[in-house]
């Protein structure tokens, strides 16, 4: 991904995070009630992998535009420029049937977005931003190299089956 996220921007993302956790950890306190936006996050995560596509496309946007807003109000708010940029990072590089498993991953959460309520709808677009912005720094990128490992695993075992490579 080469897009690049701003402290401020940042800062708008780690907003997102906190406001959605503290009404997990005000409300029942389920791991089912988390499923929307960690679902949302992940699937905006996902989508920093897909470099030179769509997706890919979409992320830079997302991250841009989080940073312009972030800059924008720390601007506004504090008299501060908060543009300053972070660093960069990848989680790393997504395999052909990887790639397709991406694909079929943004079929399900399309699927699940259509037929969620208002407020999970909202959840998993707070999940989106976040995934798609905060996957942009090094730090976070880190803690989701096991992403794209997940995605190259699950591929490889789907052209397993398919090509009759059946484990035993």
């Amino acid at each position: 991904m080469n897009a690049a996220l701003t402290m401020s921007g940042a800062t708008v993302s780690i907003a997102v995070l906190a406001i959605n956790i503290r009404s997990w950890w005000k409300g029942n306190r389920e791991i089912k009630s988390l499923l929307p936006f960690g679902g949302g996050m992940i699937q905006g995560a996902s989508w920093t992998l897909c470099v030179g596509g769509l997706l890919g496309w979409v992320a830079v946007s997302t991250a841009s535009a989080g940073s312009s807003a972030g800059d924008w109000g720390v601007s506004r708010v504090t008299g501060t420029n908060g543009a300053g940029t972070l660093t960069a990072g990848s989680m790393g590089v997504l395999t052909p049937a990887g790639a397709c498993v991406v694909v079929a991953a943004l079929i399900v959460g399309a699927v699940m977005l259509k037929a969620a309520g208002k407020a999970d709808k909202k959840r998993i677009a707070g999940g989106l931003f976040v995934g798609l912005t905060l996957s942009a720094t090094a730090g976070f990128a880190q803690l989701m190299q096991w992403l794209p490992d997940a995605y190259n695993a699950l591929g490889a075992g789907a052209a397993d089956v398919l090509n009759g490579v059946l484990p035993l």
